[in-house]
């Protein structure tokens, strides 16, 4: 686990959602600490309301213990995964049926850069 994991991981269910120096929203949440990194539905459905109002939002996800990915930056799929988002009613853990277009709901963010050599810090403000 690196110095930044172990610093999400000490923010156990924690989610800072603000506008970043670039003024894009970011969403970075800890939502399953114990298991892999990917979005659940309910995920799916907070990350909605960013990007629908700020098409260019990403999603963070931390998953420390995910020893494969231990963070995953994500969107969802445009138009694909926006639609069936946008449709959904249902509240809670759900499954979700899969776009028309047959995109996934959501995607890895490959256009997203990180600077390994960045520091920061993080701070639980609860």
């Amino acid at each position: 686990m690196t110095q930044t994991d172990s610093k999400f991981a000490d923010s156990d269910q924690s989610s800072c959602n603000q506008p970043s120096a670039s003024g894009v929203l970011q969403d970075v949440h800890i939502t399953h600490p114990s298991q892999s990194c990917f979005m659940s539905s309910i995920d799916l459905h907070t990350h909605f309301s960013y990007q629908a109002m700020v098409p260019e939002a990403f999603a963070i996800v931390m998953a420390p213990t995910d020893q494969s990915r231990s963070y995953g930056i994500f969107r969802l799929s445009d138009p694909g995964g926006m639609s069936v988002l946008k449709e959904c009613e249902e509240s809670g853990f759900h499954p979700h049926g899969e776009p028309a277009d047959g995109s996934p709901i959501y995607e890895h963010c490959a256009n997203v850069f990180t600077n390994t050599n960045l520091r920061f810090e993080i701070f639980d403000l609860r």
